[in-house]
């Protein structure tokens, strides 16, 4: 992944958000965690858990790629966002 533009170490912060924060805060929100440390303990977490299983699969599958771990990781944040869409709207209905 390349930013144009962009310092190295800014290009790996990128990275790190896109692969790590952003599908562990979509997954995070489908729990029901209030306290803030533990809910950003619980982003890094199920981030990398996500990114670890995602990465072992494509390994075991031997079909890895730096761009289908990418997208796929775009999936689960998407699917995350649905899911969670989908909660907000049963409870708006309760």
């Amino acid at each position: 992944m390349t930013l144009v533009g962009l310092p190295t170490p800014l290009q790996a912060i990128a990275a790190i958000a896109v692969l790590v924060l952003l599908p562990g805060q979509a997954l995070a929100r489908l729990t029901p965690v209030d306290d803030l440390a533990l809910g950003a303990l619980l982003v890094l977490a199920l981030g990398l858990a996500a990114l670890t299983a995602v990465s072992a699969a494509m390994f075991y599958l031997a079909v890895w790629s730096w761009q289908a771990c990418v997208v796929t990781m775009g999936v689960i944040t998407v699917l995350a966002c649905i899911a969670r869409a989908r909660q907000d709207t049963r409870q708006e209905a309760s």
